[in-house]
This record gives structure tokens, sequence and C-alpha cells, in this order.
């Protein structure tokens, strides 16, 4: 949970990706996911890259050696910001929920 001033404004999660799903996409990339979601009054302060930089620096010394991955609608101009601030580079484009989607992936720190 993202909280500003005791009032939460959005959520960070990371989690493992199903891999057996029919609808798993680059089952390669890896398993873990990160995922983030702002309330409108949040969006632009920084607040989401704050949130998942810390989480993904959780993750490189819990899991270390593991890539994650990130998908998004291209449409989502400040997500695919976000995501490019954070270190992820494109890996797959595709059509789903009736729009074009993005998956990224942040390799491993050497």
């Amino acid at each position: 949970m993202i909280e500003r001033d005791g009032a939460m404004i959005g959520i960070v999660e990371l989690k493992q990706r199903d891999l057996e799903k029919p609808d798993a996409v680059r089952p390669d990339a890896g398993k873990a996911e990160l995922g983030y979601l702002l309330l409108p009054r949040a969006w632009g302060h920084g607040y989401a890259a704050e949130a998942c930089e810390a989480v993904l620096d959780w993750f490189a010394e819990a899991r270390p050696g593991e890539p994650v991955t990130l998908f998004t609608q291209t449409a989502n101009t400040r997500s695919m910001r976000l995501a490019e601030k954070l270190g992820f580079t494109e890996i797959h484009c595709f059509e789903a929920w009736g729009a074009a989607q993005w998956m990224g992936v942040r390799a491993p720190a050497a």
C-alpha cells in the first residue's frame, strides 16, 4: 500500500505469474510480475516510481538473479514512462482486452 498523509493513494504488488495458464505471455521471461495502481489525485508526483523502486530493490536482494516482468497498455503513456524509468525494456507487444499491450522485463542486476 502507498500512503500519503495517512491515506491510501495506491498499491504496488509483486506477484508470481501463473505460467501454466494458456494465455501466459513469454513464460521464458520469468515468474515475477510488478503491478501498480494509484488514485488519479496521486498521479505525477513520483509516488509510483518511489514505491516501485523500493519493491524492486527488496526483490533484488531477496531473489538475486531473477528478472521481473511488467505489463501495461501501450496507450498508457504515464505507465510506459514509469516502466522505462524503472529500467524495463520491451520484450513483447500483443493485442488483448481490446487494446495493444506492452510487456517489459527488468533484467537482474549484474
